[in-house]
């Protein structure tokens, strides 16, 4: 008799009248697999730092991001998006950010095969992109892999500097076919209050005290400052015969959310399938913000006899409609938040569209979303064929194919009636662009155990080709309104062609002893076009090693308690191309206009010399298992950047300047460095027959250094940014607030002079700037629980962070009674009660006059520490002896939140998962999305 039970070792025990079985845990079995996609390895076998997640608890989560899968769920990863609105460009940082030109996006592998990612928008009229990621149907995804260390990086060479992430699509299972039907709606909104402002009364009142303060300071008396605020307050909150304006209700909605989902998968012990149909729409919560996208795969697997092939494929057609953000005056974020003051109005009594905007140039809000837009549609498909044919014993070939390919199709509309199109009597703008990247891999490999040695290498050649091509064209003076080129009374046109090609060669060598001692070693030899032909090849590897001290003998006495105990490390050298295809090459640039003529002119020296960006890694970790339950994963780490890419100013005097006026030189002269610590605890905490309750908690810490720039400069200042060596490179640079001056009720500020005096001043030229604080945090991470109960289950997950700080850049909004103010809305923490009114006050906040101006400062320097509740999920699952009375395997219901509360700093008035460079203006907040759903599986 065979007695098996899931993570427990089987066991054969003779058939007798009684039987007591007693099974004991299977550590491999509960061991996760870690998928590099040169390779699949039990975590216990992994000599690198990496960590696996399973979607299968997280497709409930109503999100089109793929990036939100991993969200509080792996140690050193930060998620951030610059945009709320359905399919915007997320940006993911693991380990922090280790380039300044060349990108800091990690490589995404899909199913063994590298993809594009990134923006697919050309415009950027709107901070939210268009996310190639969002093409993929999240659902369709069995598993990702983050690679962090150079362990396993190092294997793809120039594109593995920020780590990679590796995506696994579902597959097929022999057997009976499973069809699995899903669907779900539901509703979004913000996830937090944004932005809040005063009502219309309250900005009346507080408006009439800046103009009373104003002429009081002008030498008024209290009747004559009185006076002269009676007469001129209608003038900026007049009140409107209606009653004042709410335009959030009339620029913001509530949005929606629909999903419908069909996949089946099934298949014979030769040929497994697994295919997928599925239709989603999200509408955002401002008039032109929305995403829909159909999407399809499939794949298959087929052995004959010594061959087994795999094909996969998949198709998206998805359309995205976007507002304007930022300080767009067509920006919905910007005018509930600034422009649009509930003294204006979106009608006037006839009718007609209001043009009484002082603060927007005459621009109505609601007649630009009427009549403008902003449209995005993207055809995209992925596919891939791999061929493995075992030669012999366990050494396998493989040939592998992939082709990814998308065209995006922008459209741009500025409408005559409004004010983007009104001098030029409409504008319409187009733009086609066709991405293609061609992935070829060729890898031997060979896998063999001589008594207790264990030996597993492999060998690969690789190419990639990718090309981008792109049409722009451009029409105004419409005599109609029909946005067409060809309807345009001027139009015009550019094209362009860019492309790329890189070969590598790759070895990896892994060896373990009786699985107690791990040894690693990998190399790869990349050779791009991006780089000149003296330097064009790199060498990028690895080392690593591990001790497994659980199968030591001296660790038998203790095996009950731990049951598992490793430590690892590993070191090894990686590298990021240049973001530029041509920028080691010598060119002359077209398209200048020289006397009447067309020309041409030198814009960029010849530099053989230009090369990659190299990191060089250090991990060091150790992994315990307690009590078979509790398991432990504790990382060190240490990644230089070296020969950053750096735009370095030359002189412009030789006449070497591109069409932009620059006279730059791309060189590597920079140095960045990241250290930090992760931890991962992951228990099983109930697991019986009826329940089973896991939780997962990770904390990352990374802490960002600038440690050269280009040799000469010590730091560089941008705005109220500072890049200064020695300090993180995203530093926040102004005048260290001191609060308010009792005396004159004016915001004063530290002088910080040279001898660390702390000694305050009302005159900001007075002070010296400092830095006040970084954007990266102290702490962040997640805590994840699952509890399943006889047929309900439930899922959350909570994100964090502590010691991070955003910079509010909307300085129009803190000039204490500046111009803005007075022409559109006031942020509701302009509390008259908290203003200086006299002489000796303690006051809050500064005076409120009419005619301030802003000055920056770490008055306006906001602590991105919060807590939230990402994700939530509730299931009811029929049970089985009822569903499959009715003819079906699996009928459940459920509710999913996704944003659904935010615990963040008092006084944080805008969405602490902040842009990934630390300022903030108006972007879209993150959405909070809640659904009801169902899933009947056949």
């Amino acid at each position: 008799m065979q007695i098996s039970y899931i993570g427990m070792m089987t066991q054969e025990v003779g058939i007798k009248s009684y039987v007591k079985v007693s099974l004991k845990p299977d550590n491999e079995m509960l061991d996760e697999v870690v998928v590099t996609g040169y390779g699949n390895f039990k975590k216990s076998s992994f000599t690198g730092a990496a960590s696996s997640i399973t979607t299968e608890k997280l497709q409930d989560i109503p999100s089109l991001s793929v990036q939100d899968k991993l969200a509080g769920a792996v140690a050193g990863v930060q998620v951030t998006s610059t945009s709320g609105q359905p399919g915007a460009v997320e940006s993911v940082r693991i380990r922090g950010m280790g380039s300044i030109n060349a990108g800091n996006n990690p490589l995404y592998v899909i199913d063994g095969v590298p993809v594009m990612v990134g923006n697919a928008s050309g415009f950027s009229y709107s901070d939210a992109g268009n996310s190639l990621l969002s093409t993929i149907n999240s659902n369709d995804i069995e598993s990702m892999t983050v690679i962090k260390d150079a362990a396993a990086a190092s294997l793809y060479g120039s594109r593995a500097a920020n780590g990679v992430i590796v995506i696994t699509t579902k597959k097929g299972a022999s057997g009976k076919m499973k069809i699995n039907l899903r669907a779900d709606w539901g509703f979004s909104n913000r996830a937090i209050d944004y932005r809040p402002t005063l009502n219309g009364e309250d900005r009346r009142e507080l408006l009439h005290l800046g103009l009373v303060n104003y002429a009081k300071n002008s030498g008024d008396s209290e009747a004559e400052a009185q006076a002269y605020a009676d007469s001129k307050i209608d003038g900026f909150a007049a009140k409107p015969k209606n009653g004042y304006t709410d335009w959030e209700s009339i620029l913001f909605k509530n949005g929606s959310h629909q999903n419908y989902e069909v996949n089946a998968q099934g298949g014979s012990e030769k040929t497994k399938f697994y295919t997928s149909l599925g239709y989603t729409k999200q509408e955002g919560i401002t008039l032109n913000s929305g995403y829909e996208r159909i999407t399809g795969r499939a794949n298959l697997t087929h052995k004959a006899d010594r061959v087994t092939l795999e094909a996969s494929t998949m198709f998206t057609s998805s359309n995205q409609n976007v507002n304007s953000e930022g300080t767009s005056f067509s920006s919905p974020i910007m005018c509930v938040a600034m422009t649009a003051s509930p003294s204006t109005y979106p009608y006037n009594e006839d009718g007609t569209f209001s043009n009484v905007f002082p603060a927007l140039n005459g621009a109505n809000p609601l007649q630009t979303a009427t009549y403008n837009y902003d449209r995005s549609g993207i055809i995209r498909t992925m596919n891939s064929l791999s061929a493995t044919w075992n030669v012999w014993d366990n050494l396998n070939l493989k040939e592998t194919l992939g082709y990814d390919f998308n065209q995006t199709n922008n459209r741009v509309w500025w409408d005559p009636r409004s004010n983007d199109g009104r001098s030029s009597k409409g504008v319409f703008q187009r733009y086609m662009m066709n991405r293609s990247k061609l992935n070829t891999q060729t890898q031997l490999s060979y896998v063999k155990t001589f008594n207790r040695h264990n030996i597993d290498f492999l060998l690969g050649f690789e190419t990639e080709d990718y090309k981008y091509d792109y049409t722009y064209t451009n029409g105004n003076t419409y005599p109609s309104f029909l946005p067409e080129i060809t309807n345009a009374g001027v139009s015009k046109g550019s094209s362009n062609i860019q492309s790329y090609r890189m070969t590598s060669y790759l070895g990896r060598l892994n060896y373990d002893f009786s699985g107690r001692y791990y040894a690693s070693a990998s190399f790869r030899r990349d050779g791009s076009s991006r780089l000149a032909r003296e330097s064009r090849w790199g060498d990028f590897w690895s080392v690593s090693g591990s001790w497994r001290l659980s199968q030591e003998k001296f660790m038998e006495s203790v095996s009950d308690i731990i049951t598992d105990a490793k430590i690892r490390a590993s070191y090894g050298v990686n590298g990021t191309q240049p973001a530029d295809y041509y920028g080691y090459m010598g060119v002359y640039e077209f398209g200048y206009n020289y006397n009447g003529s067309g020309g041409s002119a030198e814009a960029r020296f010849y530099n053989p010399q230009l090369k990659w960006e190299k990191n060089y890694a250090t991990n060091i970790g150790i992994d315990v298992t307690l009590f078979n339950r509790l398991s432990i994963s504790a990382e060190w780490y240490n990644r230089d950047t070296k020969d950053l890419l750096m735009d370095k100013p030359i002189s412009a005097a030789i006449g070497v300047i591109d069409s932009d006026g620059v006279s730059n030189m791309l060189v590597n002269v920079g140095s960045m460095r990241n250290r930090g610590f992760e931890l991962e605890i992951k228990s099983t905490n109930i697991q019986n027959k009826e329940l089973l309750w896991t939780t997962a908690l990770n904390v990352g810490h990374n802490n960002n250094t600038l440690t050269k720039l280009d040799g000469e400069q010590q730091e560089v200042i941008s705005g109220v940014m500072i890049n200064r060596v020695g300090e993180p490179y995203y530093s926040i640079y102004a005048y260290e607030y001191a609060g308010v001056d009792p005396k004159t009720g004016k915001e004063s500020y530290y002088i910080n002079g040279e001898d660390g005096s702390r000694e305050t001043t009302t005159v900001s030229s007075k002070a010296n700037k400092t830095i006040i604080g970084s954007i990266q945090p102290t702490l962040q991470g997640g805590l994840t629980n699952y509890i399943s109960w006889k047929f309900i289950d439930f899922n959350f997950t909570l994100t964090y962070s502590l010691g991070g700080h955003v910079y509010d850049r909307a300085s129009w909004l803190q000039s204490n009674g500046g111009t803005y103010h007075y022409l559109g809305n006031i942020p509701s923490y302009y509390k008259i009660e908290d203003t200086w009114q006299k002489e000796g006050d303690n006051a809050k906040l500064p005076q409120f006059a009419y005619g301030n101006r802003n000055i920056a400062s770490s008055r306006w320097l906001l602590s991105t520490d919060h807590l939230r509740l990402k994700n939530m999920s509730l299931g009811f699952t029929l049970p089985a002896k009822w569903s499959e009375k009715a003819g079906i395997n699996k009928l459940r219901a459920y509710v999913s939140g996704n944003n659904l509360l935010t615990w963040k700093a008092k006084g944080m008035y805008i969405d602490p998962e902040v842009p990934a460079n630390g300022l903030s203006t108006f972007e879209t907040p993150a959405l909070r999305t809640v659904t009801f759903g169902f899933e009947i599986g056949f």
